[in-house]
């Protein structure tokens, strides 16, 4: 079931988040461990409190979200033992289905390098890489869009 973020929401999708984390072979390991402690309900709190957040919701535990602000997806994570079911897929058509096509014409996302062949598969296409910083360290994306209608 997907629904809104609620604030008691918070710790679940911040679990959810750091598994992910965890989870990504892509990241290097310093990186991915300051990535991991910056991680919390506080800064997940914050994220629903400056763009949309919904979460999916499995026998009354949160196993994915996802979040949208205007037609940039902000963050899309499904716990690890739960990818590979269509979660990932559902949260994002759910928020794909919410971006106002009378005023965009596309939907895009800064991918992590381990979530590349997700967005792939769900129509993406790569325009580039994109290289952020987090905390003094380089975080490797790419920059990858696609059309919403």
């Amino acid at each position: 079931m997907i629904r809104n973020f609620a604030p008691q929401d918070a710790e679940g999708c911040s679990r959810v988040v750091r598994a992910c984390i965890g989870a990504d072979p892509s990241l290097p390991p310093a990186l991915r461990n300051r990535m991991i402690r910056a991680e919390s309900a506080g800064s997940m709190l914050e994220r629903a409190r400056l763009f949309y957040v919904a979460v999916c919701e499995n026998d009354s535990r949160i196993s994915g979200l996802a979040g949208l602000d205007m037609n940039e997806i902000r963050i899309l994570c499904v716990s690890p033992e739960k990818q590979r079911c269509g979660i990932g897929r559902a949260l994002l058509g759910h928020v794909t289905g919410i971006v106002p096509g009378a005023l965009f014409r596309d939907i895009f996302v800064y991918a992590a390098n381990g979530a590349v062949d997700f967005y792939k598969a769900a129509g993406f296409g790569e325009k580039g890489p994109v290289i952020f910083d987090f905390e003094g360290e380089k975080l490797e994306t790419v920059f990858m869009t696609r059309m919403i209608r």
